[in-house]
């Protein structure tokens, strides 16, 4: 197991505009960083690369880029939107060729696993078996297209706590929910599970119990830390986490896959020249969870 992070860390700043992969790759690699999540998020900007006829070009730039300074990746995150509500057919199309971009950008650069989000047909009024019919018919030509690229896609655990608005319930919060529809596509070798820490946190914590459910499903997480009230994706022991069970929950099922960050928030308001420092506190606190998992 190794200690990873998402190319995010560095990537918010204050207001919209955000810093290029390039450098939180850079930063992550001075840093100390020897493997990283590549974020295809950035996708979703109007100005993203990733929506020009030169995108290919750009992700083999990012490669290069990247083993320059001895960095390899371990897992991507795909662009994502709302399939259980989205009408816009324009908007769908765009999403959709670059999901499928995203899915081959995971490829080319090296990743095993792409993480994506399973959605909820709130229409149905919480009939799960809706939601569950959709998710599987929806994903089954993004699972085909990773096939062929040699990759899976890792489905994330969803959050259901939303304060100050009416509760709605949520397809795969529940950890339950998520291995069943991971187990319909009967393809593990292509379809698993990503835990997010902080989702699970919105969502009762239970990090243990939910862990054993998961099992060898396991391929990717998202180490993330809130204060139990939104998603606030924070550095570990910053939020309300109990990260020695959650680290334990990992232990438990001898998790093979590397530890890596989602913590985009953390640092956002720091200036560009010093975003360093959240990079440099982030291993810190990483190989205290790693210290952590090998104690068990």
């Amino acid at each position: 197991m190794e200690l990873s992070t998402s190319t995010n860390i560095c990537a918010f700043q204050r207001g919209r505009e955000r810093l290029p992969v390039e450098f939180s790759i850079d930063t992550c690699a001075r840093a100390g960083y020897r493997v990283l999540d590549i974020n295809f998020c950035m996708a979703m900007n109007p100005e993203s690369p990733m929506r020009g006829d030169g995108w290919m070009e750009y992700v083999r730039g990012i490669g290069a880029f990247a083993a320059e300074r001895g960095i390899r990746f371990n897992q991507s995150h795909l662009p994502y939107y709302d399939p259980g509500q989205e009408t816009d057919a324009d908007r769908i199309r765009v999403m959709e060729e670059l999901i499928r971009r995203s899915i081959i950008g995971t490829a080319v650069l090296g990743a095993r696993w792409a993480v994506t989000h399973p959605f909820t047909v709130f229409a149905a009024a919480g009939d799960t078996e809706v939601s569950r019919s959709r998710n599987l018919s929806y994903f089954a030509p993004h699972v085909a297209a990773a096939r062929e690229c040699g990759i899976g896609l890792a489905l994330e655990n969803d959050f259901e706590y939303q304060p100050g608005q009416p509760r709605q319930r949520v397809y795969c919060a529940d950890t339950d929910e998520l291995c069943e529809l991971c187990d319909a596509f009967a393809d593990p070798e292509h379809v698993g599970i990503c835990y997010d820490f902080g989702h699970a946190n919105l969502t009762g914590g239970y990090h243990r119990r939910n862990l054993r459910r998961i099992g060898k499903r396991l391929k990717a997480v998202h180490v993330q830390d809130n204060h139990g009230e939104k998603d606030e994706h924070l550095l570990p022991f910053f939020g309300s986490i109990d990260w020695a069970e959650a680290m334990a929950g990992l232990a438990e099922i001898g998790f093979q896959g590397d530890l890596t960050f989602e913590i985009q928030e953390y640092g956002r308001y720091l200036p560009a020249d010093l975003k360093h420092l959240a990079v440099e506190q982030s291993l810190v606190i990483g190989k205290r969870l790693l210290e952590m998992i090998q104690k068990r």
